[in-house]
């Protein structure tokens, strides 16, 4: 699929261990970076 965009896009992803804000962790985090070329670099 091509998408047509001018400027890099970032889509971020956590992974936690709940939603209880006071109580719980985050874990993990991801961020993909889709360039306008349609590279992509993944952060982990």
């Amino acid at each position: 699929m091509d998408l047509n965009i001018k400027t890099p896009i970032a889509f971020f992803d956590l992974e936690a261990t709940g939603i209880n804000i006071s109580t719980d962790r985050i874990v993990e985090i991801s961020i993909l970076k889709i360039l306008p070329d349609s590279t992509q670099e993944l952060k982990l």
